[in-house]
């Protein structure tokens, strides 16, 4: 009897530990229109297609939905408003427009990332 209790309760900790072992931990990202944009921006697209907003509008200065993405380096693509319509944009990372094309973001974590969209 005291066999088949170890035995049991040996199964209730494998499966217990193997249960915890395969949560993954979901990584995040929004994206931020900086107020040095040329307008807002659209067609937000993330590291070739990992995560895409579609027709999502994200005027200067606002933030995006958060996706869940795959991908923790990338490139942020999009188009910005140039008050005539929407064009494909330059665009950089950071507040000021300064950082670079390619950035990384955290993986298991909620990510904002700041991007400066010109013509």
């Amino acid at each position: 009897m005291k066999k088949m209790i170890f035995a049991v309760s040996t199964l209730f900790l494998f499966a217990a530990c193997s249960s915890d072992s395969s949560t993954e931990l979901s990584t995040e990202l929004s994206i931020k229109n900086s107020d040095q944009s040329d307008g807002s921006i659209k067609d937000i697209v993330w590291a070739e297609g990992d995560a895409d907003w579609g027709e999502e509008v994200v005027d200067a200065g606002l933030t995006s939905t958060a996706k869940e993405v795959k991908e923790t380096t990338g490139r942020i693509e999009c188009s910005v408003d140039d008050g005539g319509g929407y064009n494909v944009a330059t665009v950089t990372t950071g507040e000021d427009g300064t950082g670079t094309e390619t950035v990384s973001i955290d993986e298991g974590s909620s990510n904002t990332i700041t991007v400066t969209a010109s013509n």
